[in-house]
C-alpha cells in the first residue's frame, strides 16, 4: 500500500513544493471565501425572508433655480425576500419635518408618508463578516401641506402626492455569522439619494434628498 517512491533514495523522491508566505496566505483566504460563499449563497438558492430597518435624516434641495429646501427625519422599513443574486421588498417610509417650496417660499410640506417597490442585490452583498447592500426603488408619498400666513399662523393646503426614484447603500457588520444560523443579523450605516420628479397633485418642483441612516438588517 506504500507508494512507488518508498524504495527511492530521499534525494530522488518527488517533493511537495513549499509554498511561500504569500501563497499560503492566498490559499487560506480562498478557502475562507469558499466557506462563506457556500454559507451565504447555497447552490439550491432558497428564498429567505429579509428585513431592513433604517432610522434616517434627509436634507432636500431643488434643481436649478426652483425654490425648495428642507429637512426631514424618520424611519424606513423594507420587508421582502432575498435570493443568491437578487432580492425584492416592499418599502414603507414615514418622515416628518419641513420642506419649503413655492414662489413665495411660504408653502410647506410637513412630512412624507408612503413607500414603494424595491430591488436589491439579495445575498450577493454578504462579504464574510460584513455586507454591502445596494437597493433601488420608486416611492409614492402623501405629503401634508400648509401655507405660512403673513399675519402669523398657517393655513392647511391640499396634500401633495410626490413621487420619484430612490437609491440606497447600506454597509454593516454581521453579528456572529456561523454555520448554525439560517438567518443573519447585522447593523451599520447607510447613505441614500432620493429624487422627487413631481407630484400627482399640486405644483412641486423636481427636488433631491440626501439621506444619512443607521440601520438593522436581518435575513
Amino acid at each position: 500500500m506504500l507508494g512507488p517512491s518508498v524504495n527511492q533514495h530521499p534525494t530522488k523522491r518527488p517533493s511537495k513544493p513549499v509554498q511561500t508566505e504569500a501563497e499560503a496566505a492566498a490559499a487560506e483566504d480562498a478557502a475562507v471565501a469558499a466557506v462563506y460563499r457556500d454559507l451565504f449563497r447555497p447552490k439550491h438558492n432558497p428564498g429567505r425572508f429579509h428585513i431592513v430597518a433604517r432610522a434616517q435624516y434627509s436634507i432636500g434641495s431643488s434643481f436649478g433655480n426652483s425654490t425648495l429646501s428642507g429637512r426631514t427625519g424618520g424611519a424606513q422599513v423594507d420587508i421582502g425576500q432575498s435570493f443568491n443574486f437578487i432580492g425584492y421588498a416592499l418599502t414603507l417610509r414615514g418622515e416628518g419635518g419641513t420642506i419649503d417650496f413655492g414662489a413665495n417660499g411660504r408653502s410647506q410640506m410637513t412630512g412624507l408618508l408612503g413607500g414603494g417597490p424595491t430591488l436589491s442585490l439579495g445575498r450577493l452583498g454578504f462579504l464574510q463578516r460584513g455586507y454591502l447592500d445596494f437597493r433601488v426603488g420608486y416611492d409614492f408619498f402623501f405629503a401634508p401641506t400648509r401655507e405660512r400666513l403673513l399675519e402669523g399662523g398657517a393655513a392647511r393646503l391640499p396634500a401633495m402626492l410626490p413621487h420619484g426614484p430612490r437609491a440606497q447603500l447600506n454597509l454593516g457588520l454581521l453579528l456572529s455569522p456561523d454555520r448554525s444560523r439560517k438567518l443573519f443579523h447585522g447593523v451599520g450605516l447607510g447613505l441614500g439619494y432620493q429624487v422627487l420628479v413631481g407630484s400627482f397633485r399640486g405644483d412641486l418642483p423636481p427636488s433631491q434628498f440626501l439621506q444619512f441612516a443607521l440601520h438593522y438588517s436581518g435575513g
